[in-house]
């Protein structure tokens, strides 16, 4: 009996902390200023609560940008509350996809969380052709460490080192289609920092330093029936 009396009252704590940051969040969200009122979710987002979840999930797609990406990156905090806030993050992402550094935040926070459900979002994104978004997903995927995850990331070396090297024995820049010494290949560019980023993450899996495609294959080959890293 007493167990249980305990219990209520640890409860009954939480819910009142949920509630006295939801009335200062109120308070502190009606600053003019952008950056008070995305600290203001920010703080919100430091009490993980249902309630505070509640209240949180509004801001992904309300608001300015600074404000949708306090409340992205504060919902890494809610990973006791995943089954409610994984579908509020992905869901946040289509009315974000004009935003790239929101879309990224949720990415961010999506790996965070770390659960295996969301595995298959993050591999989309890693393909995504907008840099903040696809190297976000990278860094994303990184962070959850799954052994999953290494033959995808080797593929994508694979695929990135082929479009980094697209043209080198051509001479001359690239600009418009077709018009030599024109400027930069906005894929080659976007090839040229996807493939230190899927290194680090594939790093960060295994603890292994290759840094090609060719050496994490060979690796691989070898250890893949052995290797223990990860999940």
């Amino acid at each position: 009996m007493m167990h249980v009396l305990l219990l209520a009252a640890l409860l009954g704590a939480d819910d009142k902390e949920a509630l006295d940051a939801i009335d200062r969040f109120k308070q502190a969200y009606r600053a003019p200023a952008a950056p008070a009122r995305a600290t203001a979710v920010s703080e919100l987002a430091r009490t993980p609560h249902e309630k505070t979840l509640k209240t949180l999930a509004p801001f992904l797609t309300s608001d300015v940008s600074t404000v949708r990406i306090a409340a992205a990156k504060g919902m890494a905090a809610f990973g006791d509350f995943r089954k409610m806030a994984l579908p509020i993050l992905i869901g946040a992402m289509g009315p974000n996809q004009k935003d790239p550094d929101v879309v990224a935040a949720i990415l961010e926070s999506l790996g965070k969380i770390g659960d295996d459900t969301t595995l298959g979002v993050l591999y989309r994104n890693v393909e995504d052709k907008d840099e903040k978004v696809s190297t976000a997903a990278v860094a994303a995927v990184g962070e959850m460490k799954r052994t999953t995850s290494i033959e995808f990331l080797i593929e994508q070396i694979k695929k990135n080192e082929k479009v980094a090297d697209a043209g080198n024995n051509g001479g001359g820049g690239y600009g418009a289609p077709g018009i030599p010494g024109g400027g930069g290949d906005p894929s080659r560019d976007r090839a040229k920092k996807m493939i230190p980023a899927i290194i680090k993450a594939l790093q960060a899996i295994t603890g292994e330093k290759w840094s090609t495609a060719k050496e994490w294959q060979i690796w691989w080959s070898r250890k893949r029936a052995s290797f223990q890293g990860g999940k």
